[in-house]
């Protein structure tokens, strides 16, 4: 079974993937789930090869996007949670206004 070494990209919401140990292995996809078909799909087209081992090559700096929906979803409940806590601090008190 080969292994190919995938080096993978960002351009803004496509990642682009190009083999390490083989320039001509090069793809693009908008998940990496569809990177893994695509690549799959690359190799067999170009070498007729189906039982490959694919290894993806990621940096750090690379969102995917359920990554992005978290940080969305956590910056809107620390939004709310600010907002709460202001509207909190504006309510008179009970007690102060019976005095």
């Amino acid at each position: 079974m080969k292994l190919y070494r995938i080096a993978v990209e960002q351009e803004d919401e496509w990642f682009c993937l190009c083999a390490v140990n083989d320039p001509q292995v090069y793809t693009q996809a908008r998940s990496l789930d569809e990177a893994i078909f695509m690549v799959r799909d690359v190799v067999e087209l170009l070498y007729d090869e189906k039982h490959i081992q694919i290894e993806l090559v990621v940096p750090p700096d690379i969102t995917t996007p359920f990554e992005r929906r978290w940080a969305a979803k956590e910056a809107r409940k620390k939004s709310r949670r600010a907002a709460a806590a202001r509207t909190t601090k504006r309510k008179p008190n009970a007690a102060a206004a019976v005095a």
